[in-house]
Parts: C-alpha cells; sequence; structure tokens
C-alpha cells in the first residue's frame, strides 16, 4: 500500500512538472533620488519670443538664431512662449494668406527643430495700447484662418493661451473682454478650430465659469474632449498682490483658490511671478500655493526681481536631498512633473513580460499630455521593443503613478541577459523618437543617453520563457500532455503488475 502511495505522489509531481512553467523574477531594485536639474517636456521655466507677422516676407533667419541661441544660453528651458502679432492685419478685408501661413509654420518647424513645446498666443498689441483689437467679425476671421497652424502643429503645442483680446492679449483694456457675449463667443470658436487634445487656458477663472459655470474637472470627465476639461489658466500677475493682480476678488479669495486647485488638477496652470516686495512671493508661500494650483510652467525672465529673492532664500522644506539648495533651483526642478522611480519588478511568465512599476511625482504639477510607454530590452548586440497602451496620466494613486503591463515578448527574441529600460514619449509619430521629448526620471545613473530610455533594471530569459506565437504554445503543451499521459499509463501498468503479483 504504501508503494501505491508513493507511486501517486510521484505521479502528482511530474504531472506538476510538466504543466507548471517557472517565472524567472528580476529581484526589486533601490533607486536613489537625484537633485539634477532635468529638461524634460511639457514643464519649467519657458523663454518668450515675440514676431510681428509682417505684410512682406518674414525674417526666418533671425527667428532661427533668436531660438538657436536659447538653445545655447538656457539648457533648462524645454518652452518657448511664441506671441503671434497681428497689428498689420487689423483693417477690413485683410486676409492671412496662404503664404503667411507657411511662413507662420516655418516658425514652428524651427522649435519642433530644438526640441521645444510652444505656449501659443496671438496678440494686436505687444506695449499694452488700449483698444488694440479689430472688428470683432475680423478676430473670428483670424482664427478660422490660423486654423492650419493650430492643427500642423498640435504634436508641439502645449497649450494655447487665449489671446486676441485685449492689451498684450490679456484680456484687459480693450474693446470686447468687458462684454461676456463676446468672451464666450471667442471662446466657443478657439474650442472648435484648435485641435481637441491642445488645452485652452484663459486669463482668469472667471472667464471660465462665466462660460461652463462653476463646476470644475472631475477624474471621470478628466483629459477628455468636454470643455471642462480643455480649459485651464495662465496667470500674468501671479502672487503679485492679494489678488493676483485683479485676477479675482478680495473678497471671494478663498473660495476662488479652492475652485482653482480642482480645476488646474487636470490642467496645465502657469503664468508670471511679479512683485519681490509681495509677501505671496517670499519663497515658503510660492511653493505651498504653486502645489496647490498645480503650477507647470513660469516666465524665466520676468520679473527678474522675483527670481533673484528666490535665488537669496535657502529651501528648508521636507525634501532632504534639496536642503540648503536655493529656492529659486527647487522651484526651478518642480515646476510641472519630476518623476522618481521608487520601485521595479520585472518578470517573465509564460512568454509574456510582466514590469510592474511604482514612480513617485514630487513635481507641483502632472503629467497633462497624453504618453506612450515603451519598453526596451537589450543585450549586447541588439534593442527590442514592448509597447503598451496604458495612459500613464490614468494611473495615480495620491501622488505616484502605480501600473503593471503584461505584454507579449518581442517576436525573435532570443536566450539571454538584458537590461530593461522604460521610454515615456510622445504619442505623435514626429517626435517619438526625438529624445527632447521624452520624459527623463529624476533618478541618479538611470537615463541611457544611447538608448535614449531609463533604466529599470534587468531579466534573464531563457528559451522555455519564449514563446513566438500561440500555435508554439499549443504545440508545446499538447506535448507536454503526451507526455504525462506516457508517465501515467507507465505508472499505471507498473501499479497493476505489482498488483497482480500479491
Amino acid at each position: 500500500m504504501k508503494l501505491k502511495n508513493r507511486i501517486k505522489i510521484i505521479l502528482v509531481l511530474l504531472f506538476t512538472m510538466v504543466i507548471v512553467v517557472p517565472s524567472k523574477s528580476n529581484a526589486n531594485m533601490s533607486f536613489e533620488e537625484s537633485s539634477e536639474t532635468i529638461r524634460n517636456p511639457d514643464r519649467g521655466f519657458y523663454k518668450l519670443v515675440q514676431r510681428e507677422l509682417q505684410k512682406d516676407k518674414e525674417n526666418i533667419e533671425s527667428f532661427e538664431k533668436e531660438i538657436q541661441n536659447i538653445s545655447k544660453e538656457d539648457t533648462d528651458v524645454s518652452i518657448i512662449s511664441f506671441q503671434l502679432n497681428l497689428k498689420n492685419f487689423v483693417s477690413l478685408n485683410t486676409n492671412i494668406s496662404e503664404e503667411k501661413i507657411e511662413e507662420i509654420n516655418q516658425y514652428f518647424s524651427i522649435m519642433r527643430k530644438y526640441g521645444y513645446q510652444v505656449i501659443f498666443r496671438v496678440v494686436y498689441d505687444s506695449k499694452g495700447e488700449k483698444n488694440p483689437e479689430p472688428e470683432f467679425n475680423i478676430i473670428l476671421n483670424h482664427i478660422d484662418e490660423l486654423k492650419k497652424i493650430y492643427v500642423d502643429n498640435e504634436d508641439i503645442i502645449l497649450v494655447v493661451e487665449a489671446g486676441y483680446l485685449g492689451s498684450y492679449g490679456e484680456w484687459h483694456s480693450g474693446k470686447y473682454d468687458k462684454d461676456k457675449e463676446k468672451r464666450n463667443q471667442l471662446i466657443e470658436k478657439l474650442l472648435n478650430v484648435v485641435p481637441e487634445k491642445i488645452q485652452i487656458n484663459l486669463r482668469k477663472p472667471s472667464f471660465i465659469t462665466d462660460y461652463i459655470g462653476n463646476q470644475t474637472i472631475t477624474e471621470k470627465n478628466a483629459f477628455s474632449n468636454e470643455k471642462v476639461s480643455r480649459l485651464g489658466l495662465h496667470n500674468d500677475g501671479y502672487l503679485a498682490s492679494e489678488t493676483d493682480l485683479g485676477t479675482f476678488p478680495k473678497e471671494e479669495r478663498e473660495q476662488n483658490l479652492l475652485w482653482q486647485e480642482k480645476q488646474t488638477r487636470f490642467t496645465i496652470f502657469g503664468g508670471e511671478c511679479q512683485n519681490k516686495d509681495s509677501i505671496y512671493t517670499n519663497l515658503d508661500n510660492a511653493i505651498t500655493d504653486m502645489e496647490k494650483r498645480h503650477c507647470t510652467y513660469l516666465n524665466k525672465t520676468y520679473d527678474r526681481e522675483v527670481k533673484e529673492k528666490w535665488k537669496n532664500s535657502t529651501y528648508n522644506g521636507s525634501n532632504v536631498i534639496y536642503k540648503g539648495e536655493t529656492g529659486y533651483k527647487y522651484i526651478q526642478d518642480h515646476l510641472g512633473y519630476r518623476l522618481i522611480l521608487k520601485e521595479s519588478n520585472i518578470n517573465i511568465e509564460n512568454g509574456k513580460a510582466k514590469i510592474s512599476l511604482l514612480i513617485e511625482n514630487s513635481g507641483f504639477g502632472d503629467i497633462i499630455r497624453e504618453k506612450r510607454l515603451q519598453f526596451v530590452l537589450k543585450d549586447e548586440e541588439n534593442n527590442y521593443y514592448i509597447d503598451s497602451d496604458i495612459d500613464i496620466r490614468k494611473q495615480k494613486l495620491d501622488k505616484n503613478y502605480q501600473f503593471t503591463i503584461l505584454e507579449k515578448l518581442p517576436e525573435n527574441i532570443k536566450e539571454g541577459q538584458y537590461e530593461v529600460y522604460l521610454k515615456i514619449q510622445e504619442t505623435y509619430d514626429s517626435l517619438k523618437d526625438n529624445q527632447y521629448y521624452q520624459i527623463k526620471l529624476a533618478n541618479k545613473n538611470i537615463w541611457n543617453n544611447s538608448v535614449g530610455a531609463n533604466y529599470i533594471g534587468e531579466i534573464n530569459i531563457k528559451n522555455e520563457n519564449i514563446i513566438n506565437n500561440i500555435d508554439s504554445k499549443n504545440n508545446n503543451m499538447f506535448i507536454k500532455i503526451l507526455i504525462c499521459i506516457g508517465i501515467i499509463l507507465l505508472i499505471g501498468f507498473l501499479i497493476f503488475r505489482i498488483e497482480k503479483r500479491k
């Protein structure tokens, strides 16, 4: 009887060994945070570039020289605020020709060439003059005429600042900025003309609420084509006074800031900090406010006195690695998102790569533009790629991005040891292989320039882990089942002979 039991146990073990494929696991790794200033897309200090559209030919060479100088002198900057002035096109029957549209597109091509995202604002004044706009129907015509610009450059337009109305295109001191109906008509026009993936930023919260009411974005409709999800804020009086220079009424400050905190959670917020004497530009308050309003971008140049104030202040917050750094560096590094890899676990399960990541976001804002995740498996000779359709923007738990992918191993991959890398890149084919538009994680020794991706660990792939297609998987399983049946029949026969002898 004991022999029979032993044989049965052996049978079960053999069956399990044949059917189950062991998982090959990459041990959890430790990743060290860096305080390096990183040039990442969609965030940070920006440089302002203004052009007055000419009736004659544009000076394209001069524009490229200006962009080139920025790329050399401001290596941390990834955003250009491009303001296009149409003051020469305000008279009746003065259309923006197709030739001019192509010249404007050349401006954008140059900014793309040097790896910039663009904050795009169209204005009729760059000097603070009152009532600079043409007749309102001309403004609407100009928006239609510029549709090709918005569409052709959807890949690099970070956000459209509404513009068109008032001094500096900031919706004050103009002909129509106090006319609610005209304002709403212009917002509606922009929403219809500008591609859905591009957000439109308005100067005051009231301009949004006058158009859509007091609702704010929720997790349910975030990153959708709903109107409320496409409207953000640019604040060119940011922290300058108790009202941000008239951005909201003094008596509504607390209530208004709570509304902004909700609306900017899923939209891009930025602008210009002014007034070094304001208590609100003091370092501790500025950092606290930028965290609440999820600040993504700020003018690097204006105003300089506020930047000097931050440079002469010392950071003493909770982030240990920034203790003793200047307030300017802390703000510079934390505008928008700042991603730190905390945990990485990589396994192979039945021919599929299972990769689980925990990424901490210590920045003021979040990833707002859609990104594509790609994983690279690299050995000494080749790179193999695994694509994922995960929308990282929606993988948030508190301040962390946490997700797991389970994808088939690349075809023709061979047995061996592989380094594994993560690419967080643009969805547009025009940008996906351009390293300027790929997100670098804020860890020490994690970015591999030759791969153009972030190192997240290693994995050892064995031949039994490699399953090239469904048929081979089925064939392998069929063979295993036949072997198992053969073993069962053999053991059954042995048991029968033993019993017969008894």
